[in-house]
């Protein structure tokens, strides 16, 4: 499996934003952060991404005769080059792949689920947008550590920056 592939399923992703989040965890405490994921599919999940080198185990907790272990990322496993986009083409097709299976389902509730898209154009130096970047992870994290609470709902945010004035002449 590629790392493309590996790294644009949406419950790696969410793995993904733990560590990002806590920089070390154990399943238990994954478990615990992300409760609408089922644990075998958790377990697959973790599995997957330690033998692909993306999580690492950086520690064990012993517990009555059984060992926990504490996972970390492998940021380095993570930089790779993608001068042809495929990552990003493989990302847009899953957000793509989501909508689609929002909108085949019975209970599409646009109002009710929250269901935004917005678009619009910024006119900053690299300076202010590298700014605006930084506000925008703030408030996320933000929100992202907050502690799921039962009546919680998954949602999921995607920003896309793309430089619209260099697209427009190679279309």
């Amino acid at each position: 499996m590629e790392i493309a592939e590996i790294v644009m399923n949406p419950v790696r992703q969410r793995i993904f934003q733990f560590f990002l989040i806590h920089e070390t965890g154990t399943v238990k405490e994954l478990r615990k952060a992300l409760p609408d994921i089922p644990s075998a599919s958790l377990y697959r999940h973790m599995k997957i991404l330690t033998d692909s080198s993306i999580l690492v185990v950086v520690g064990e907790n012993r517990i009555r005769g059984t060992i926990e272990s504490i996972y970390q990322l492998n940021k380095n496993a993570m930089e790779t080059e993608d001068e042809g986009g495929n990552a990003v083409q493989m990302a847009l097709l899953s957000i793509c792949t989501s909508f689609a299976k929002y909108f085949a389902g019975e209970h599409v509730d646009l109002k009710k689920d929250m269901l935004l898209f917005t678009n619009c154009t910024l006119m900053l130096t690299d300076e202010e947008f590298s700014g605006f970047l930084s506000e925008i992870n703030e408030v996320a994290l933000k929100y992202m550590k907050k502690e799921v609470k039962t009546d919680s709902k998954t949602r999921q945010i995607t920003l896309i920056s793309a430089p619209a004035s260099e697209w427009v002449g190679r279309i």
